[in-house]
């Protein structure tokens, strides 16, 4: 797949994730970053945003656990929140 597809696709995805919460603490992450993602990133991104929102949510907020493929990914986003 063309990388400035997947790129639009997951920009999308994460601003529209069904909670509001999640929607903005993906979206303005996506937004900001995804970009400046390498393709293996990238499709690291992918497979994060395709776990449940609510457990990516509570993995971001640290009410969980962070599943190990994803600590990286959850500790960027934090930092980028300040959270």
């Amino acid at each position: 797949m063309n990388k400035e597809i997947l790129i639009k696709q997951l920009l999308y995805r994460s601003k529209h994730r069904g909670s509001k919460e999640t929607d903005i603490l993906l979206g303005k992450f996506a937004e900001e970053k995804i970009t400046n993602f390498s393709d293996e990133k990238l499709n690291l991104y992918q497979k994060f945003i395709d776990e449940d929102d609510l457990m990516i949510y509570d993995w971001i907020l640290g009410k969980y656990e962070v599943a190990d493929d994803y600590i990286q990914m959850v500790d960027e986003v934090r930092k980028f929140h300040n959270i």
